[in-house]
């Protein structure tokens, strides 16, 4: 049976760019990357697989500030030191949030305007949630409920409390990122579960609505795909599917330091808004910055003929 147009576009924007990457490599080693100082980010979901690759990349790049958030304090404490350990001279505060919780994202805000005198250059919201994968009638209606909460209006929580600050930082990167899925394009094979791919899907539109509101006063923003990694939300994947999960958390961190990082690259003005995968490469990537911009690429749509 010939693949669905469906199937024919998520394999497309698996494989936007010849070469896939499971590493960092040269083109996007944080460590050779100086960030300006002050610089600083807040990881929301700084714990566990991504959150620990994104710090570190952080780190490495000589952020001055870092703001690790999620609900498991204890967990965070690891992070920080090995933060710590990579950088001294990063200054790193760890904040205990739910982000499902309004009240809990808005005092995050207040602890990262208080203890960095209001500069704010960089969020990333890494928090998710996804439960077993089954179909519509089978998959519990909290699990629904749950996804949407953490990956959708948990987003939503993180803009709207994060974003004034990241608009009063002056000269600042002025970065929103979301840690997104490839389910984003996908609606066939084992992982096209409802509750995961619909909200993932929400968030990325949310990243959107962003982009068409604030570009115009300095803000970049984009859903990234972390690459297959191991991980608690990996945790229900099928043994038979346990072998795509072979990324490093490490390459999702150097994609999104190249990407947020201050100075006048064209990537900002040519992705902002946009669904990418830290798998691509990005020298090749940038060949394509003229007919993405074009054919406006690397966007939700319903396709009208």
């Amino acid at each position: 049976m010939p693949p669905t147009p469906s199937q024919l576009n998520a394999q497309r924007c698996r494989e936007f760019v010849s070469t896939l990457h499971t590493t960092p490599y040269t083109a996007i080693d944080p460590s050779q990357v100086k960030l300006p100082s002050p610089f600083v980010v807040c990881i929301i979901g700084g714990r566990g697989a991504a959150g620990g690759g994104l710090a570190r990349a952080y780190a490495r790049a000589g952020t001055s500030g870092l703001v690790l958030a999620a609900r498991n304090r204890s967990a965070l404490e690891e992070t920080a030191n090995e933060i710590r350990s990579i950088n001294p001279a990063t200054k790193v505060i760890v904040a205990e949030c739910d982000i499902t919780s309004s009240d809990a994202v808005e005092a995050l805000a207040h602890t990262t305007k208080a203890e960095f005198d209001g500069h704010l250059d960089v969020v990333v919201v890494n928090a998710g949630y996804t439960g077993p994968i089954t179909d519509v009638v089978e998959e519990s209606p909290s699990d629904f409920q749950t996804a949407f909460n953490v990956n959708t209006v948990g987003a939503f929580h993180a803009a709207h409390f994060l974003l004034p600050l990241l608009l009063q930082t002056e000269s600042g990167a002025r970065s929103f990122v979301a840690i997104s899925s490839m389910a984003v394009p996908i609606v066939t094979g084992f992982a096209a579960h409802s509750h995961y791919c619909a909200s993932k899907a929400a968030q990325a539109r949310l990243v959107e609505l962003i982009n068409e509101q604030y570009a115009s006063r300095g803000v970049f923003c984009a859903s990234v795909h972390p690459g297959g990694l191991r991980s608690e939300l990996s945790k229900d994947v099928p043994k038979a599917f346990l072998h795509f999960l072979c990324d490093s958390p490490d390459l999702v961190g150097a994609f999104a330091v190249w990407l947020t990082k201050t100075g006048g690259s064209r990537q900002k003005e040519v992705l902002n808004g946009r669904f990418l995968s830290c798998k691509w490469d990005v020298t090749e990537l940038e060949t394509r910055f003229d007919e993405i911009l074009e054919k406006d690429l690397l966007r939700l749509r319903v396709a009208v003929d």
